[in-house]
């Protein structure tokens, strides 16, 4: 009796001590997940400051993008065009420095310099999902950047002996660069929490706006400088920046948490909690994949968001020129103006999508949806509105861009996220087929532009513009009926 007594005691002892040991364990994991909320915590982790690269490799995959577009205005200025003033003041007849342009081009062949980049954009996305998901995406990228900035400032030495050298460089640089939004989906397949992925999307493709603001400013005003014309300064300086990032990109970046040297345990636990156990990339399930719709929900929304991003940074400037009659230095400026919108926008979908889902407001499913229609009819509506102003509200015009453009942004945190949702396992190689299916698409849009405004008159940019409005409709509508947000069958 006695004894059966002390085995009652000491099993109820050992009962409490094996209870504090599981509290002591969940207070430390409370701890753990409260610690990782912290701001100072969370923006200096590995997972972040990979966000921050991913955000230079992104705008300089665009910047290099961007830039000529503005550069072609430079090379191929008239003798009574101005770079210091406005149209406004050439009336008032107070030019003081007039600049030639050194190059004399037919609209035809500034279209086809237009897409150049396109047309090597559109053969490499795929490949290069498939290279990020058997051995990562950090040596993808940075191979993409090395050559991209060689290429870039080649370009003016290229340009100057044999102006089909242009093309054939911008081709070049295009089929490198378009390995780097595969890979960046690659990265955040490993690296990304389940309540941080809008977050680390949106953090990493805000170089597309930052390249939109300082690609257009500083490119106008390296227009201006009374050395060589000043043009080549355009891509020397783009070049120059992609060749510096790649030092800080190979020092701080890793295909995973589990290879990075320097990442905390915590921080570590916290990536993979809620995760489906990182598996790698097997041969894509092609037949599942072709025959599923919430894939070409993706495909198409990524068709309307290229085909638009194209036109605006391809002929965004000209409009301003020629339709709204704003001067080269004003023309590098409002161009950057509209792209401010699109990165505030940017930082608040990724935080606002990424609450949503985690307070369970809304599912994943809706999340993206609401993202996507906000962003495409949005962006439709004031391009619509656009096309029926003229130089005598050229301020509205601009703000209604900047509207527009911070309306498409919406987007990012829809379908460019999409693929992670519906299959984390192959989402490099599905970013490479949307976006080599959106850039076979978007390379109508500098072709068909270029023939429509063969006068550079209202009405004909007034076409344009409907076209644009018209993509984004249907794109919004398509999304809206066909995508999902749940992991496929077939993924």
């Amino acid at each position: 009796m006695k004894r059966n007594l002390m085995d009652r005691h000491t099993f109820k002892a050992s009962a409490r001590n094996g209870i504090r040991r599981i509290q002591s364990k969940i207070n430390d994991t409370k701890k753990s997940i409260k610690r990782k909320e912290t701001c100072l915590q969370k923006f200096k982790s590995c997972r972040w400051i990979i966000g921050y690269l991913c955000c230079a490799a992104t705008f300089s995959q665009s910047a290099i993008r961007q830039l000529i577009g503005m550069a072609t205005v430079c090379m191929t200025l008239n003798n009574d065009q101005n770079l210091n003033v406005s149209n406004t003041s050439k009336c008032n007849n107070t030019i003081t420095n007039q600049t030639v342009g050194e190059f004399s081009w037919s609209t035809e062949f500034e279209g086809t310099v237009l897409a150049a980049f396109n047309f090597g954009f559109i053969a490499s996305p795929i490949l290069g999902g498939y290279v990020a998901g058997y051995f990562g995406g950090k040596r993808v990228i940075g191979i993409s950047l090395a050559v991209g900035a060689v290429a870039t400032i080649l370009t003016p030495i290229s340009v100057r002996a044999n102006r089909v050298l242009l093309v054939f460089m911008r081709v070049m640089t295009g089929l490198v660069m378009g390995a780097v939004d595969p890979s960046i989906q690659h990265l955040w397949s490993k690296w990304a929490p389940c309540y941080e992925k809008s977050q680390l999307t949106a953090c990493s493709f805000s170089g597309l706006s930052i390249a939109g603001i300082t690609t257009f400013l500083v490119s106008g005003y390296l227009c201006t400088i009374q050395v060589d014309h000043g043009w080549p300064f355009i891509f020397y300086v783009f070049g120059g920046f992609a060749l510096l990032l790649i030092l800080p990109w190979l020092y701080f970046v890793y295909d995973s948490p589990d290879l990075h040297p320097r990442i905390e345990i915590d921080e570590m636990k916290y990536i993979n909690r809620g995760k489906v156990p990182s598996e790698k990339m097997t041969k894509p399930p092609w037949n599942d994949i072709m025959r599923s719709m919430p894939f070409w929900a993706i495909v198409v929304a990524h068709i309307n968001h290229g085909w638009t991003t194209t036109w605006v940074l391809a002929y965004l400037p000209k409009y301003l020129q020629t339709i709204l009659q704003f001067g080269v230095q004003e023309d590098g400026i409002l161009s950057s103006v509209p792209f401010a919108g699109p990165l505030l926008s940017g930082i608040f979908c990724g935080y606002s999508s990424d609450w949503l889902i985690r307070k369970k407001i809304f599912s994943v499913e809706i999340v993206r949806k609401l993202y996507q229609i906000v962003g495409c009819v949005g962006c439709a509506a004031c391009f619509f509105t656009i096309s029926f102003l003229d130089h005598t509200n050229r301020e509205l015009a601009v703000v209604l861009f900047i509207i527009g453009l911070t309306f498409q942004n919406f987007t990012t945190v829809a379908f460019r996220i999409n693929h992670l949702d519906i299959a984390p396992k192959y989402a490099s190689v599905l970013m490479g087929i949307t976006v080599t299916i959106a850039m076979v698409s978007a390379l109508s849009a500098p072709l068909i532009t270029s023939v429509i405004i063969r006068n550079d008159s209202e009405e004909e940019w007034k076409h344009v513009f409907w076209i644009v409005s018209g993509i984004n409709i249907v794109g919004a509508i398509f999304y809206v009926i066909f995508a999902k947000g749940e992991v496929q069958s077939w993924a």
